[in-house]
């Protein structure tokens, strides 16, 4: 996400449920990422080769489709572990919600953090190439740390939960495997994409105090009701390897 692309956000209210001075402060949040000679950045780096041994796999290849951060990918991406589709047509008010809480998330939630740190990403820091190369410029010029991409994907996992419980499991394993994602495609360390699940959940936090959020959360509530009760939702596992993003049926 450029940085010019997150300015230009930052005027546009329409886009989210909060006005940019409600989100968190992720700098005020969020410890400091981790750097040389620290435990945890060893982990980081540990991770990063735990991620690249898994990118020529099937699980590379559920990494590579989980970069699809527009709001019909994250719908796409959802609606297994969701049980039903998520879509404009198939679930209009869930889609909505669905869509301005992800850049609550994933543009403000994690903007602060991002611009006072500027942390190196793994890529530029072992000098090796993602799973996109073709990304690699712009997102060099844009902090590693918070994870911005996995922000948006959990907050949208903890509300998807919140609407059908009965799914919970798979809806967030689902949220945490697109964080995993991150580090698989070389795009983020380990650190950043724990601080983004910090960030969605204050975001959504946060948002459970707005008004306009509250009145959609409502009308979503609604629209999944109407869908169980036409027997359109599936009751759903997790399966005994979530590591490979698959869900199976109950």
């Amino acid at each position: 996400m450029a940085m010019t692309m997150m300015s230009a956000m930052a005027q546009k209210t329409d886009h989210t449920f909060l006005n940019r001075e409600d989100v968190p402060n992720s700098k005020m949040v969020l410890n400091a990422p981790p750097s040389e000679g620290d435990p945890r950045f060893e982990y980081d780096k540990a991770r990063y080769f735990w991620g690249k041994s898994l990118r020529d796999t099937p699980r590379g290849q559920l990494a590579m489709e989980d970069c699809d951060s527009s709001p019909m990918g994250m719908a796409r991406l959802f609606s297994p572990s969701f049980g039903t589709i998520i879509s404009p047509d198939a679930t209009p008010e869930i889609y909505k919600l669905i869509a301005l809480l992800d850049d609550d998330a994933g543009w403000w939630g994690t903007d602060d953090a991002k611009n006072h740190y500027m942390r190196p990403r793994p890529f530029m820091y072992f000098k090796e190439h993602t799973s996109f190369p073709a990304d690699e410029e712009s997102l060099a010029k844009n902090g590693s740390y918070p994870s911005g991409h996995t922000a948006g994907c959990y907050a949208i996992a903890l509300v998807l939960s919140e609407i059908n419980p009965e799914n919970q499991d798979t809806i967030l394993r689902r949220g945490m495997a697109m964080g995993d994602s991150r580090v698989i495609c070389g795009f983020h360390w380990q650190s950043d994409v724990d601080a983004g699940y910090l960030v969605a959940a204050g975001v959504v936090a946060r948002c459970h105090a707005d008004k306009g959020f509250m009145k959609q959360l409502a009308r979503a509530k609604k629209e999944f009701a109407r869908l169980q009760k036409r027997g359109l939702v599936r009751q759903m596992k997790v399966c005994t390897k979530p590591e490979h993003g698959e869900k199976k049926s109950k």
